[in-house]
């Protein structure tokens, strides 16, 4: 399989240099009232995994739990950005992230914390259902979501220690 043909999604593109930087804010948190919010949830996802995070960011937040999406086409790139950029789109004290990749850790375990998750797609087929290839192998925005609830979940009981 070409890895070109993992998705049929289009893949959503920020306007502006956040691309070059290689990383930036594609979907900001909001609260209950639809006011930008500071994240519960930050979702990280490169290309094809996008249209996933962002579908996951809706399901979070219709459960009230604020989600930004952060589109990361290069952990790299992004690393050699200032801190204070870094810490604009990735705040260091963000309850809780998730890296959202098909075969695409590898850079981001660093952004990650201690309470982070990875819902990663880390092999391909070319016998896939009609589902898909996300589907097939649970690189699902409903997988997401629950690795999201559940970091949120590790974050919400370290501060109870």
């Amino acid at each position: 399989m070409n890895p070109a043909q993992i998705t049929e999604a289009p893949v959503p593109v920020a306007a502006g240099d956040g691309a070059a930087r290689g990383g930036y804010i594609l979907a900001e948190a909001h609260d209950a009232d639809l006011a930008a919010a500071a994240p519960d949830v930050i979702l990280v996802a490169a290309g094809g995994e996008v249209p996933t995070a962002l579908d996951a960011r809706r399901i979070l937040q219709r459960e009230g739990i604020a989600t930004r999406v952060v589109s990361m086409p290069c952990a790299a790139w992004f690393h050699r950005q200032s801190s204070a950029y870094r810490d604009a789109v990735l705040p260091p004290g963000a309850p809780a992230t998730v890296s959202v990749g098909a075969a695409a850790e590898v850079g981001r375990y660093q952004l990650l914390g201690g309470t982070g998750e990875h819902v990663c797609l880390d092999h391909f087929d070319t016998d896939t259902p009609g589902q898909g290839l996300y589907g097939h192998h649970g690189l699902t925005p409903e997988r997401v979501a629950a690795a999201a609830r559940a970091s949120l979940s590790r974050t919400t009981e370290r501060g109870r220690r």
